[in-house]
């Protein structure tokens, strides 16, 4: 039995973005833009300034934008491969305790300030889903208590409960991934 760390989207660039692909557009390529199903087309051979192409460029002929599979996401302005954000996510999700910031840092050889940024947009990502929080259960509902007497708002930030969509920019496709591979 092969690892699901040996999966292709977890090491291959092109991979990643086909996987991400299929998960955010199972019935066909949306325009994040303007919202017109089935009117991008794939951009092949487009380099950025430091001439490497663009991998996974789509161009919406409804709007005539440019966009990937990443915008609207959490991997959405990150500078980080594909498959290196894959790798983070499936090693938060699988971790019975959680994972820090410095093991992931150690783990994935990223720098610890982008080991931080991933970390915190996965988590943010996981909380629109209601996921549980990871760690010790009664340290994170203390803490949650401690923060919403702080803030005023009674914002729950720790618990578990749902945060709506407004206070998260990004799409649940992080944690829509997530789930898919741990359950495989």
């Amino acid at each position: 039995m092969a690892s699901v760390l040996s999966e292709p989207y977890f090491t291959d660039e092109q991979a990643a973005f086909d996987r991400l692909e299929a998960i955010v557009w199972p019935d066909g390529i949306v325009c994040p833009h303007c919202g017109v199903v089935g009117k991008a087309r794939a951009l092949i051979g487009v380099k950025d300034k430091k001439g490497r192409e663009r991998i996974g460029l789509k161009k919406c002929y409804g709007c005539r934008k440019q966009f990937t599979v990443r915008v609207g996401t959490v991997f959405e302005a990150s500078h980080v491969p594909l498959h290196i954000w894959f790798q983070a996510a499936f090693l938060m999700c699988s971790s019975k305790k959680g994972i820090s910031s410095n093991q992931l840092h150690r783990t994935l050889g990223v720098t610890l300030k982008t080991a931080w940024f991933m970390s915190h947009r996965l988590r943010e990502a996981m909380k629109v889903l209601g996921m549980q929080p990871m760690g010790d259960k009664e340290r994170s509902l203390r803490r949650t208590r401690r923060l919403s007497d702080r803030s005023g708002h009674g914002r729950m930030a720790l618990a578990g409960t749902p945060i709506s969509t407004q206070s998260c920019p990004w799409s649940n496709a992080a944690a829509r991934f997530a789930l898919s591979t741990s359950m495989t």
